[in-house]
């Protein structure tokens, strides 16, 4: 008995080996500091499975020096012949916008023993890489992933702001600040208040102007309700 579990042992071990892949973080011309380096790790994750018993292997790796080197250990890819076993390598940041968003590899058992390996890039805005079992997918966009899995930088993020102030001030918020940042609000404004201040202004500082204008309007209106003859 020992012996029969011992020799599927064995074939199991031959059929499924374990390898390593290896990436690297290329942010230039900014540096890697300790604290951006435990900002941003990648994670890895199997599409389908080698045993119909398990869970498809997901993994993560974090960037392990400066120069942005990082590897995923002991992955199981299926070496029997004609197989193929694949994993979607995807960058997570939070100071780096990095591109390939994601990663497609490949590895494929040839007829001769030996193992080929292939890699796909993703582009942004597509979410998934196109299935091959539907009829006529999409072409993938091959990539050279030998020695490692490279990852460039597209740019730095804008700073991000976890706290928002409730009150920023009258000056920036609020019905005030939208009459100050429009223009034709502000002229209304102005012309409302010329129409009231003018007034006040020429009665405090130009009294007999203000008589001359009284008598005038009540002579108006005298005229205006006169019965002729």
């Amino acid at each position: 008995m020992l012996t029969i579990f011992l020799f599927w042992s064995l074939i199991l071990l031959k059929l499924i080996s374990a390898l390593t892949i290896k990436g690297q973080l290329d942010v230039t011309p900014y540096n890697l500091s300790t604290f951006k380096i435990s900002n941003t790790r990648f994670r890895l994750q199997q599409i389908g499975s080698l045993d119909s018993n398990k869970h498809p292997i997901k993994a993560t790796a974090y960037i392990q020096d400066p120069d942005g080197s990082f590897e995923f250990n002991n992955i199981e890819v299926d070496e029997r012949i004609n197989k193929t076993t694949r994993f979607v390598i995807y960058p997570l940041s939070k100071d780096f916008n990095v591109k390939p968003n994601r990663v497609l590899v490949e590895f494929f058992m040839n007829e001769n023993g030996t193992l080929e390996t292939k890699g796909f890039r993703n582009y942004f805005g597509r979410e998934y890489f196109p299935s091959k079992d539907i009829k006529f997918p999409e072409k993938l966009d091959p990539i050279d992933i030998k020695p490692m899995v490279r990852f460039s930088l597209v740019q730095k993020q804008p700073f991000r702001n976890y706290l928002q102030v409730r009150n920023p001030g009258v000056l920036k918020s609020g019905m005030i600040a939208n009459i100050l940042h429009s223009p034709w609000k502000m002229a209304l404004v102005l012309i409302a208040l010329t129409v009231i201040i003018f007034p006040i202004y020429v009665e405090n500082f130009d009294p007999e102007t203000v008589k001359l204008m009284k008598e005038q309007r009540r002579k108006q209106q005298r005229e205006k309700y006169q019965i002729p003859n």
